[in-house]
């Protein structure tokens, strides 16, 4: 090609994309609110599910004293539990053995091993719920019940800490571990 057609050459046209005209603009008017008393608060009825959970140190109700005070008083000062709180930690094991016929128990409230000793000899009772109903020829109640417990005696201290061994009518099953047992106050020695 020669210098002379390139110059003849012509660039074809861009078309511009097809634009809406615009809308003239509107001043719009200030309205100015009028400034109205403030509403008083209403408070809104609570649903008993979104409380937070109890928690462990709080007691599960309280009653009120008919008295010139009437001081709110929590329900465990007026009654009082008769026995003392133990967890099933596991059972008595070395170190490629375990006794599932001694039960270990960590004492709640213990500090030494000394007051282990008043333990030593005390009943107690592995309480727990099972699927079927059933009469207890024992219990007072003749209706039937899915409670069911199994009994022991606290035979000895474990250990320097605050564990007890005890020893059961029927051992203990391996999902109670981790769950309460209750070391009753009697016999007493005292």
């Amino acid at each position: 090609m020669a210098p002379a057609d390139k110059k003849k050459l012509v660039k074809p046209a861009v078309r511009e994309p097809l634009r809406r005209p615009k809308k003239p603009k509107v001043k719009k008017e200030k309205v100015v609110k009028k400034e109205e008393p403030p509403k008083p608060k209403v408070k809104k009825p609570v649903n008993p599910r979104h409380f937070r959970p109890r928690k462990r140190h709080e007691p599960k109700r309280l009653l009120k004293l008919k008295k010139k005070d009437e001081r709110e008083v929590p329900a465990r000062f007026l009654g009082g539990r008769l026995f003392a709180k133990a967890i099933f930690t596991g059972y008595k094991r070395g170190q490629r053995q375990q006794h599932e016929k001694y039960a270990l128990l960590r004492v709640e409230g213990c500090k030494k091993k000394k007051d282990l000793q008043f333990y030593v000899g005390k009943k107690c009772i592995f309480v727990y719920k099972a699927h079927k109903n059933r009469k207890m020829s024992v219990s007072r109640h003749k209706t039937p019940s899915k409670i069911r417990a199994i009994w022991g005696k606290v035979t000895r201290p474990h250990g320097s800490s605050t564990t007890v061994r005890a020893k059961f009518k029927t051992n203990l099953p391996p999902r109670a571990m981790g769950k309460a047992v209750r070391i009753m106050l009697y016999p007493s020695r005292i």
